[in-house]
């Protein structure tokens, strides 16, 4: 659109009041004003220029998770049951560490009786024994050593947990060892007649199964 002009005049000369104004005083060529315009500018909405630099990263921050403390609940627990009963036999009970002493010199003697063993001979017709009796002679060595085990499951551990990491393939290993000792324990159930059954199940303490069972807990993360 072309803009209108707009037409200006001068202003009128007064003169004294009363007198009329002569028409030459307000009969002034008038004088035409072209109001300048500029074109009326166009504004687009434009997305605002992003600023220059580096690309942007992007970063993701994930909040770990805190770490369970029941690990070390477990290697409390096993450590507490070498002071309990292992062997249990009509009243007399033999803790974790004191069977660690008793099997140390169980190994002892034995080393002792293969030096001073000569050529003795075999005896020819030596009877099998029954399979119950292997088998018990198995869970009784797996007992003798569990203070061993366990202790150096509960070290290992330790050291694994300390650098922040999962014993989670300790606790399988330990928890398969109770596993493996309650399977050869009921296939060597010995039936001894009068007296019943015996198994080591009977002659096994609750500071054995604190400590074997314990290691479940390595495997909660």
């Amino acid at each position: 659109m072309q803009p209108q002009p707009i037409e200006y005049t001068q202003p009128v000369q007064y003169t004294q009041p009363g007198a009329i104004p002569q028409p030459s005083q307000y009969q002034q060529p008038a004088t035409q004003y072209v109001q300048t315009t500029q074109p009326m500018q166009q504004f687009s909405q434009q997305p605002a220029p992003q600023m220059m630099g580096a690309p942007q990263q992007v970063v993701y921050v994930t909040q770990g998770k805190p770490k369970s403390k029941v690990p070390w609940l477990a290697v409390v627990l096993i450590i507490v049951s070498l002071f309990l009963p292992y062997i249990s036999f009509f009243g007399e009970s033999v803790s974790g560490f004191e069977m660690m002493g008793v099997v140390g010199e169980i190994a002892d003697l034995g080393s002792e009786d293969s030096g001073d063993s000569g050529d003795s001979g075999d005896s020819g017709d030596s009877a099998d024994l029954p399979i119950e009796f292997v088998f018990f002679g198995i869970a009784a060595l797996m007992v003798g050593l569990s203070p061993f085990v366990f202790l150096i499951s509960a070290i290992i551990s330790s050291i694994v947990l300390g650098s922040g990491k999962s014993p989670k393939v300790m606790g399988i290993l330990h928890l398969g060892y109770a596993i493996i000792f309650l399977i050869v324990a009921a296939i060597g159930t010995i039936d001894a007649g009068l007296l019943g059954s015996w198994s080591m199940y009977d002659l096994t303490g609750f500071g054995f199964y604190v400590g074997a069972f314990a290691s479940g807990l390595l495997l909660v993360e």
